[in-house]
């Protein structure tokens, strides 16, 4: 099956099965097909697959994994596992706050390519700081004569990297959205915490 299902379907299957099996698995595959589905796959699943791969082999996968997903999957890794840092991921989409909704349309096609988790779009400011979260369906219905600012929700509610998951998950059950922005101390945002994530904590 592995040799004959391309990589987007492989990374998808990955996410979803045991991280042992998962592991299990890239361990009989050629390292570098093996890399490439990691570097497919989303951050928070790499990590948790990585865990049960042998130090010496898991350090060889990341080196062959390809830059944006080696960095993401180190931001993930520095949280201890009862921080809520250490289960969001880095699939999102972020624009600026001073785009137009044309501009904004925009970016999120670009990003989208690489970002599935388009249902809820970040923004910040200049400073790369939250700003707040425009619903997808906001920003399509929106005229090229509206401002951006008046379909930004800026009490979006958020998390911050460092709090203990087991603080925040009946708070995140509360806000009942699709994901929520995981922010640093200095207001940026470090990924999200999406619904699929909840339910696993």
């Amino acid at each position: 099956i592995c040799r004959i299902l391309d990589l987007d379907m492989l990374s998808d299957i990955f996410e979803h099965i045991d991280e042992q099996e998962a592991a299990e698995y890239l361990d009989e595959m050629d390292i570098k097909k093996a890399a490439a589905i990691l570097s497919a796959m989303e951050t928070d699943a790499v990590v948790d697959v990585l865990q049960m791969i042998p130090k010496e082999k898991k350090n060889l996968l990341i080196e062959l994994m390809d830059d944006d997903a080696r960095k993401d999957m180190a931001i993930i890794a520095s949280f201890d596992e009862e921080e809520i840092g250490s289960r969001m991921t880095t699939n999102c989409i972020m624009i600026r706050e001073n785009l137009t909704v044309k501009q904004a349309m925009s970016s999120l096609v670009e990003q989208a390519a690489k970002n599935d988790n388009i249902s809820t779009i970040y923004v910040v400011d200049e400073q790369d700081k939250y700003y707040g979260a425009i619903d997808l369906k906001d920003l399509i219905v929106a005229r090229d004569t509206d401002t951006l600012e008046s379909i930004i929700s800026r009490s979006y509610p958020y998390l911050l990297d460092n709090e203990k998951t087991d603080d925040c998950v009946d708070r995140i059950k509360e806000y009942a959205e699709d994901s929520l922005p995981v922010l640093t101390q200095e207001g940026k945002i470090a990924g999200i915490i999406t619904s699929s994530d909840v339910v696993e904590m």
